[in-house]
């Protein structure tokens, strides 16, 4: 059996906390990949991100950790539109998170859900490609070690006598 595992992330930047967040799910991912090896199962990571000096980033990090190409880390076209309204919906996110400091209203203001919609979408598509027998599983307690996968698929190999 392989597992097909896959994490989707929306940032632009790796400014504050989110370098080491980023690279934190980047070794859940070799991690998983490892371990279900290990196991004797087969496995692939696949990792969506943003911009390419995010992806440039994770080269570094596939260097350190030896991680040769257990996880994949993609950088998908973005259109203009979508990139100038996730632009804005980070800039949102950050006056709703400085307004949520000063007790001020925040409603929709620290929304991630056009960032996470195309991340996930181009994460669905990379791995349907590129692991053309893969069946998604949608029950979470499948989910291998208990992570909330962006995705998770499995392709059954068939057994020869």
């Amino acid at each position: 059996m392989k597992h097909v595992l896959g994490m989707a992330k929306s940032a632009l930047d790796l400014r504050g906390a989110k370098d080491p967040k980023l690279e934190l799910d980047y070794l859940r991912l070799l991690y998983a990949v490892k371990e279900l090896r290990k196991q004797g199962d087969n496995a692939q990571g696949y990792l969506i991100v943003l911009t390419e000096p995010i992806q440039e980033r994770t080269r570094q990090w596939e260097n350190k950790y030896l991680a040769g190409g257990d996880v994949k880390v993609i950088c998908p076209e973005v259109s203009s539109s979508d990139k100038a309204e996730l632009e804005n919906e980070k800039a949102n996110n950050v006056a709703g998170m400085v307004a949520g400091t000063t007790g001020e209203e925040v409603r929709e203001r620290s929304s991630a859900n056009l960032g996470r919609e195309i991340g996930e979408k181009a994460l669905r598509r990379e791995i349907f490609e590129s692991e053309p027998n893969v069946e998604e599983v949608t029950d979470k307690s499948k989910f291998p070690f208990d992570i909330r996968w962006d995705f998770y698929g499995v392709i059954d190999k068939p057994q020869t006598p």
